[in-house]
């Protein structure tokens, strides 16, 4: 967490709110990468620790250990536990929740299943309208991209079948919808926001923002306020990644998925915040 703040409190050659807050997040998301590739090979180093726990055994065996070989086998052990709690967590991620609760979560049957999903997830082929299988990855990307392309560009007048005052009680006074947000108000929309959902193009989801809240606070405060005065773009964070979802067990056709946007975690703040006030 500190080399984290370090990180969040570098300067950058902005004045932009928008652009310095997505400018931090890249600084971030390269230093985590960095990071990351210390505990990329996990088996190897828990395979490691259990080298050395072994051999701090063997010499129990023989001697009693001295007060630092036994603080250092606690510390040893204390480490091995979190390497596999890393372990565990990138398994729960390649898989899902339900497994890593109800399921075998340790065994090889379980990480086999775990790439059979992976591979069950992926679009080996699809239809087009004219009954013609399309396999190449060019061909594929090509047919989603015109389809919802046209989907998009389409406009018409759809027809009412229900009454619309009947359903929304009038207000005489919607003052509340144009004041500045409040910082108790952002407060309250991070409290509220899905920890574990997948992230978009920043990738950085909910629990990022909780627990790294009394750091990125000041800046996320700065944003919505600028937002609100309108002196800023979203140009630098509005954008997002579609995803498409299985609509049925063996989707061959392009009208068998649905797609959905993953949005930036702060875009997902903004728009949290304007939900809440329209909800009243």
């Amino acid at each position: 967490m500190k080399k984290f703040e370090e990180i969040w409190k570098t300067e950058t050659n902005t004045n932009n709110s928008v652009a310095r807050v997505s400018a931090k997040l890249k600084l971030l998301r390269k230093s985590l990468k960095k990071w990351s590739k210390n505990i990329s090979q996990l088996n190897k180093l828990i395979q490691e620790c259990n080298t050395v726990l072994a051999v701090l055994d063997k010499l129990e065996d023989q001697r009693p250990l001295f007060t630092q070989e036994s603080n250092f086998r606690k510390i040893l052990k204390a480490h091995i536990l979190k390497l596999l709690q890393f372990k565990k967590e990138y398994w729960r991620k390649r898989y899902t929740l339900r497994w890593t609760k109800m399921g075998d979560e340790s065994t090889s049957f379980f990480h086999a299943a775990a790439t059979e999903r992976y591979r069950h997830n992926t679009i080996t082929s699809l239809q087009t309208p004219d009954d013609r299988t399309v396999t190449e990855h060019y061909e594929k990307a090509t047919l989603l991209w015109q389809t919802y392309k046209q989907r998009m560009g389409l406009s018409m007048n759809p027809n009412m079948h229900y009454e619309l005052p009947n359903l929304v009680q009038r207000s005489d006074s919607l003052s509340h919808l144009s004041e500045p947000f409040t910082r108790e108000e952002i407060q309250e929309a991070v409290k509220r926001m899905p920890t574990d959902k997948a992230p978009g193009p920043d990738g950085y989801n909910g629990m990022f923002i909780k627990k790294c809240w009394h750091i990125i606070k000041y800046d996320i405060y700065e944003l919505c306020n600028d937002f609100f005065n309108g002196t800023v773009s979203l140009h630098a964070i509005n954008n997002s990644f579609i995803t498409l979802v299985p609509k049925c067990n063996n989707p061959t056709t392009v009208n068998d998925f649905r797609p959905i946007s993953l949005l930036n975690s702060i875009l997902k703040l903004i728009t949290k915040l304007l939900a809440d006030r329209l909800q009243k």
